[in-house]
């Protein structure tokens, strides 16, 4: 693994990562803790989900391409010329290249991350029975990212090779030619940067669904009497439920937007004939890619990024309170 160069600082950096996101995955637990009924219901979103990104890929082409600087010299990379370059590139076509691997992505990972989850908690519960439920949910949903970037990994190399313009064949072909410059460890070229963008990302996203959803059934769902206190409340139709899904997607995408530049330049980092193990550790990526390019550069490619995850996010909160409610009125039947 990339890990390997500077194993302490990568490890501090995915702990501190997972540290900072432990206050809002610990919150979405309490407010909503996923009911063993829930990760079906999950899968079959994840389902659902995958065709809108599919549709959507595009958008997340143009992010991919505005995140690359191309190999300009240090003292051009954050010019407003530098930018404009990054612009042209980003908008012409071809868009869907790479569509493949990324739908190879996103059912699997989701899946895998949920299962794992559930497995975890599970577990984690039965042992330690007196433990904290946040602190058990956190370390579950921890255990789920980890094993879900060892599947995603690959698919976001291969795919990141296609959106850059690297290869523009077949997907087997890019799998061969990686494997032939870098090995097999070339298909994990990033997997910390991954890891620092994944761990904040599902903690964020649950957090601020949580957040949103609470915040907006108390202002417009539900009925208070004169003192304030809530007499009723109406059920959530399924468009607001996309809704609210893709305002959570879209703070989630922009708040992680430097470490999605980090793992997009740590994955580019294998070209230009340098074996994956020169690279420096992706921990260090980030001062140094501010110091190069600036704010504008760590935050490449932001609203293209929190609007494809918004949008994804829709697609997945609409299905999973959807396949929720019918589960539940299956059940009271």
């Amino acid at each position: 693994f990339e890990m390997a160069t500077l194993p302490y600082t990568g490890f501090l950096a995915v702990l501190l990562v997972a540290a900072a996101c432990l206050p809002s995955v610990g919150a979405a637990a309490a407010a909503n803790p996923p009911p063993k009924r829930g990760i079906p219901s999950m899968i079959k979103a994840s389902l659902s989900q995958a065709p809108v990104m599919a549709l959507t890929y595009p958008i997340d082409t143009i992010k991919t391409r505005l995140q690359i600087p191309f190999g300009a010299p240090s003292a051009y990379q954050r010019s407003a010329s530098a930018f404009k370059v990054r612009r042209i590139n980003a908008l012409q076509g071809p868009y869907w290249t790479g569509v493949v691997a990324s739908c190879a992505n996103q059912f699997p990972t989701f899946a895998i991350v949920y299962s794992t989850f559930e497995a975890a908690r599970n577990t984690m519960e039965e042992a330690f029975p007196r433990q904290s439920k946040h602190v058990i949910d956190t370390l579950a949903m921890l255990i789920g990212s980890v094993a879900g970037s060892l599947w995603s990994t690959p698919c976001e190399v291969v795919k990141c090779t296609f959106q850059s313009g690297m290869y523009t064949r077949s997907l087997g072909g890019a799998v061969r030619a990686i494997y032939a410059e870098t090995g097999a460890f070339g298909f994990y070229q990033g997997y910390t940067a991954q890891l620092m963008r994944d761990l904040p990302l599902y903690g964020v996203l649950l957090g601020s669904y949580e957040t949103v959803r609470d915040s907006y059934i108390n202002k417009f769902l539900s009925a208070k009497d004169k003192k304030g206190v809530t007499r009723a409340t109406r059920d959530m139709t399924p468009q607001e439920d996309a809704a609210l899904g893709f305002v959570a997607g879209a703070i989630a995408g922009g708040v992680t937007t430097p470490f999605d530049v980090v793992r997009t330049q740590a994955t580019m980092r294998m070209w230009g004939g340098r074996p994956w193990w020169s690279a420096s550790s992706s921990a260090a990526m980030m001062p140094r890619i501010l110091a190069e390019q600036g704010v504008r550069g760590i935050f490449a490619g932001l609203p293209a990024r929190s609007l494809y995850t918004g949008l994804g996010s829709a697609a997945f909160f609409f299905a999973y309170e959807k396949f929720l409610r019918l589960k539940a009125a299956s059940n009271n039947k």
